[in-house]
């Protein structure tokens, strides 16, 4: 029995050290801790509606998850989605990626109107979604996934229309 107990607590002690939460925490419990831990006291609610209204969307694209189905088969599913955007002046890509996961929590925890976020695919209710912003060519691609296909699916839709609405009307483009 100690043998299980120390590893449990092992592996619970490597998931926190590398930011990994398990997925049998309830969302909004992963929100609190997230937003004690880095959002409170950050720069990111001064960027937030700055970033959010003025980003320039290039590119939306589905993002793809692995699944084993049998013995040698793996299929491709949904897991959310990438959106590419051009880089907000003065706002490096660790910065927007905690902007972003600072604004899922708050949406999450109810700390925002939800209903002038119905497209906005950096939340969805009472669901954890993964930010993660890098750089590429110039521009940033932000990855957002979910931890089930309807959720991915969810969070593809809203980056649709949420792209269209910010899209680039130039010939700028992903290079």
């Amino acid at each position: 029995m100690n043998h299980i107990s120390s590893a449990n607590i092992t592996v619970s002690l490597v998931l926190l050290a590398f930011g990994c939460v398990p997925s049998n925490i309830a969302p909004a419990t992963q929100a609190a801790q997230l937003e004690g831990q880095q959002c409170l006291g950050s720069a990111a609610p001064q960027n937030e509606a700055r970033v959010l209204n003025d980003m320039t969307v290039l590119k939306v694209s589905p993002l793809y998850g692995h699944v084993h189905t049998s013995p040698n088969t793996y299929e491709a599913r949904v897991n959310g989605a990438t959106i590419y955007v051009q880089p907000p002046q003065g706002v490096p890509p660790e910065q927007m990626a905690q902007i972003l996961q600072c604004h899922s929590v708050r949406e999450l925890l109810g700390q925002i109107d939800q209903t002038q976020a119905l497209n906005d695919p950096f939340w969805l209710p009472n669901s954890w979604l993964d930010i993660d912003v890098k750089p590429e060519l110039g521009n940033y691609a932000i990855s957002i996934s979910a931890s089930s296909v309807h959720n991915g699916l969810e969070v593809l839709a809203r980056a649709n229309s949420y792209g269209a609405a910010r899209m680039a009307t130039n010939d700028v483009s992903v290079r």
